[in-house]
């Protein structure tokens, strides 16, 4: 694999995983839940993820789509392209805000917590400053620091349970990952198709995606395995990475904390920088006031957890709707056409 490819793979790995990497929340939520079938509902997005992502950004290269404006003019045309251009924009920076304010808020709540939602926001400041480079080298560096605490926990486990297949034996544990796929797919296309239509051959991005899907798959199958170890200790917790640390390690509070923030910063750093400079370019923009204005939008969303919790995560949801909508348009346009009947 080549620099770039390598580059292609860290920020896909990073966007698959999302911000809430450290908190396991989304595997909680999406997968451990339904027990062996949340796994194999992980499994299924895993290959949606790596085929669809795969797919599309391959065929971008190939037909010169380098942004997301313009792959949405490609599958939507231009009546419908700019609104909903400016809906996943909105969304996105939605999702990425509420879900660094809901982390900050789940680690210290009380009347100081505005503080820590303030943490991603700054750090998110300063890795947008300095482009592509830093951004790539701080992903890499919380995914590696996430697979080692994974794997960390997952030692010190004696027994992993495997939950009956009767156990959730019912359809949502593959609508939960239809929409995880879709929330995800999205976050994917948005960060990594700027780099992936610079790429210099489609094999280069062919290993990006896979590479970054096999770490995605693994790091989450490990975390699915260490929630169904824990099930009893933590399927009502709001953070259930940080719960089972606390009792493996002292000081592991304050460590998942440091963490968990800055990781939800890169992410959300990498979200608005890669929104931002085809903006920019587009529309013969400043980078600086630009980037600004984004993550002032992305704080306040941070902020909306404080006020309630319930709209923080409307808000972060409805990246997931519109990551379903272009899902069904790809699969749509992807559909084979119905043979013509003689006449």
């Amino acid at each position: 694999m080549d620099r770039s490819a390598w580059r292609i793979a860290v920020l896909f790995a990073g966007a698959a995983l999302g911000g809430s990497y450290f908190s396991g929340n989304e595997w909680l939520r999406f997968f451990a839940y339904f027990g062996s079938w949340g796994t194999i509902g992980l499994a299924a997005a895993s290959i949606g993820l790596g085929w669809i992502g795969c797919r599309v950004l391959v065929s971008c290269h190939r037909q010169g789509v380098r942004t997301l404006h313009d792959l949405l003019l490609h599958w939507f045309g231009p009546t419908f392209a700019p609104t909903f251009s400016v809906l996943i924009h909105l969304s996105l920076l939605a999702y990425a805000g509420a879900t660094a304010g809901m982390q900050a808020m789940q680690h210290m709540a009380g009347a100081w917590s505005w503080l820590f939602v303030l943490a991603p926001l700054l750090l998110a400041v300063v890795v947008v400053s300095q482009g592509w480079t830093t951004i790539l080298r701080g992903t890499a560096a919380s995914l590696a620091a996430g697979l080692l605490m994974l794997g960390f926990v997952f030692a010190e486990q004696r027994h992993v349970p495997i939950p009956s297949l009767g156990y959730q034996f019912n359809a949502l544990w593959l609508i939960q990952a239809v929409l995880y796929l879709s929330l995800h797919l999205l976050v994917c296309l948005v960060v990594v198709l700027p780099l992936a239509t610079r790429a210099p051959r489609q094999s280069t991005i062919r290993a990006g995606v896979l590479a970054g899907t096999l770490f995605f798959f693994f790091a989450s199958l490990l975390g699915q395995a260490i929630l169904l170890a824990h099930w009893h200790d933590i399927h009502s917790a709001a953070l259930p990475l940080a719960h089972i640390l606390a009792s493996l390690m002292p000081f592991a509070d304050l460590l998942h904390l440091l963490l968990s923030l800055g990781h939800a910063g890169l992410i959300l750093g990498a979200l608005v920088y890669a929104m931002a400079v085809p903006v920019a370019v587009r529309h013969d923009l400043h980078m600086g006031p630009l980037l600004l204005a984004m993550l002032a939008g992305a704080g306040l969303f941070a902020l909306l957890p404080l006020v309630s919790v319930t709209a923080a995560n409307l808000a972060a949801s409805s990246a997931t709707y519109c990551g379903l909508l272009l899902l069904g348009r790809l699969l749509w346009k992807g559909r084979k056409p119905r043979p013509k009947l003689p006449a």
